[in-house]
């Protein structure tokens, strides 16, 4: 008789999982620095934390020294003041930043008008993979600054973020000076798809655009602004701020500090094991742990053994398309699962089971090892949790509980022909039908009649050139989903113009013909002899006249697919 789950979970040594990283963090006041990160000229100041004092030439970082989950959400507030020379004119600016830089919390940026984040006097690459909400306080019209007291936005995706305007993504000019030496207040919020900006506790935000942080926005100029590399899903978050040369001066200071974010993912999506054994077509789904499938297409489940396991593993591959982290029977004892699995809930189902204890859907063997779906298995859009129990420990018959992985399976976008070519041919030559959207398993039919592709890829198909195909044919691409796309084969060829349409009648003379419909192969004939056909493309044919008798002959063009067109040409 074959344990049950139950009784081999209840028999096996309990091993626990770590804890969540906290998502918030306030600092009341900066009477202790000590998790900070401070470069350059920021200092402790009191209670305060002061970037930059009121002299020339300052550039001063802060950052918090524990990275920050920040694609599911965020929102942060911060107290600052900014105190302008009493004799001069205040410069340059703060930035709040969040990032992930290489250099991580020793990163820094560009001094003077590069306010701490973008390239400034010293021409520095700028900070990689980082947002910066900048309060400019200097008016540079070189940079395309709109005002001297100017909250924006900056980006530039994955590469070294810039201090001038065409980086921006959202800018507004408050109505308060912000740097009048005065108490004032600055809140950023991300919700994915927007990010907000609110001032001294407005109820209506000061900036509001679409941007996400997985798949970018758009430029204040229409251009396309890409999102940053967040490889975990986190960021190193603070502040900078830089002075000018001589009196162009301004005391920076942050009062307080609150952040608060929403986790990527429940805990029980990381599982207990910390590592990544299960994977959906090579992928653990990224800090979202989500991948996404096209219907109707094979994918491969991988699931590999544990570091420390030296057999293969067997395990339990269940999946849900109603995950409930937390819910009774998700309290394995060695790890908290993301579905009801003690008992089984109704919508979980057994998908692979080699230890024997479960029927199960597919057959599999323990880890390492791959489960190979086939095409058509999944027809309709659907969203489903896939989480395995696995043996963890041999020697000490420990379990544990793999990652989890939400995998969403979306109709695919239509397929769209691009180019064909050649457009017409010989009988059996091959045809490649370029595009996007080309799918495995899907057929074509050409006039009406199906042929079978030699080859698929996402962005060619090749087939044979089919016999007997009327001219002004068409062909049809259907994907496994059936989305179609389709285009002209073998076309009527027509000619548009001539040019050296005269020439001698011992012939050997140039003739050139413009239109549609050409293809490499066809023959011309002049006057019923045939022509030397130098050059072919789609739209235009190069010829070399045979002899012929003086006055106008007949010009005969036939394509390889057997479709013709006429002109006339005139011997002299």
């Amino acid at each position: 008789m074959k344990p049950s789950l139950a009784a081999f979970v209840s028999a096996c040594t309990l091993t626990v999982g770590a804890p969540l990283a906290a998502q918030n963090f306030t600092y009341a006041n900066f009477g202790n620095v000590s998790t900070l990160a401070l470069l350059g000229n920021a200092a402790q100041n009191g209670t305060a934390l002061r970037l930059t004092a009121n002299s020339s030439n300052q550039t001063g970082w802060a950052w918090h020294r524990t990275a920050m989950p920040v694609l599911a959400g965020f929102d942060t507030t911060f107290t600052f003041r900014i105190t302008p020379p009493p004799v001069g004119v205040k410069a340059e600016g703060m930035a709040f930043v969040l990032h992930d830089d290489p250099a991580g919390i020793a990163t820094t940026g560009g001094t003077v008008w590069g306010i701490g984040y973008g390239n400034g006097a010293n021409s520095a690459v700028g900070i990689r993979n980082s947002i910066a909400l900048e309060l400019d306080t200097y008016q540079d019209l070189n940079l395309g600054d709109t005002s001297a007291n100017e909250l924006t936005i900056h980006t530039r995706g994955s590469s070294g973020n810039s201090e001038s305007e065409s980086a921006s993504i959202g800018r507004n000019t408050p109505a308060q000076n912000l740097a009048d030496g005065q108490l004032h207040q600055l809140r950023l919020r991300y919700v994915p798809g927007t990010i907000e900006v609110y001032v001294d506790g407005a109820a209506t935000p000061a900036i509001s655009r679409p941007y996400s942080l997985v798949t970018g926005g758009t430029y204040l100029n229409n251009q396309g602004a890409p999102a940053p590399n967040l490889v975990n899903g986190t960021a190193w978050l603070g502040f900078c701020a830089a002075t000018g040369a001589g009196t162009l001066t301004e005391q920076v200071e942050i009062v307080d500090w609150t952040w608060s974010s929403s986790p990527l993912r429940d805990p029980c999506y990381a599982g207990s094991l910390g590592e990544d054994l299960l994977k959906v077509q090579g992928s653990s789904g990224g800090p979202l742990r989500e991948v996404t499938l096209a219907t109707y297409q094979s994918f491969t489940i991988g699931m590999d053994a544990p570091v420390n396991m030296s057999t293969p593993a067997p395990f339990v591959l269940l999946l849900t398309p109603l995950p409930q982290p937390g819910a009774p029977g998700t309290n394995l004892g060695f790890g908290n699962a993301c579905m009801p699995m003690l008992p089984l809930a109704p919508s979980v189902f057994v998908l692979a089971d080699n230890f024997g204890w479960l029927p199960a859907w597919l057959p599999s063997s323990p880890a390492p090892s791959g489960i190979a779906l086939p095409v058509g298995l999944v027809t309709v859009p659907i969203d489903v949790t896939l989480q395995a129990v696995i043996l963890s420990s041999a020697s000490s018959f420990q379990l544990g509980l793999t990652n989890a992985i939400d995998v969403h399976f979306e109709h695919a976008p239509p397929p769209q022909v691009q180019s064909i070519a050649p457009a017409s041919a010989a009988v059996g030559q091959p045809i490649t039908i370029g595009g996007v959207g080309f799918l495995p398993g899907a057929t074509l039919t050409v006039g009406g009649n199906p042929v079978t592709p030699s080859s698929v890829t996402p962005t060619a198909v090749v087939f044979p050139y089919p016999a007997g195909l009327p001219c002004a044919s068409q062909f049809t691409l259907r994907n496994p989903d059936g989305q179609t796309a389709s285009g002209p084969l073998n076309p009527t060829p027509v000619v548009n113009s001539t040019a050296l349409n005269s020439g001698p009648a011992a012939g050997n003379a140039l003739f050139f013909v413009i239109g549609s419909g050409f293809a490499p192969g066809t023959t011309v004939t002049i006057g019923g002899n045939p022509a030397i056909v130098s050059s072919t493309t789609i739209s235009a044919l190069s010829l070399r006249t045979p002899p012929g008798a003086v006055g106008p002959a007949t010009v005969v063009i036939t394509t390889p697919g057997g479709c013709t067109v006429t002109t006339t040409y005139t011997y002299q």
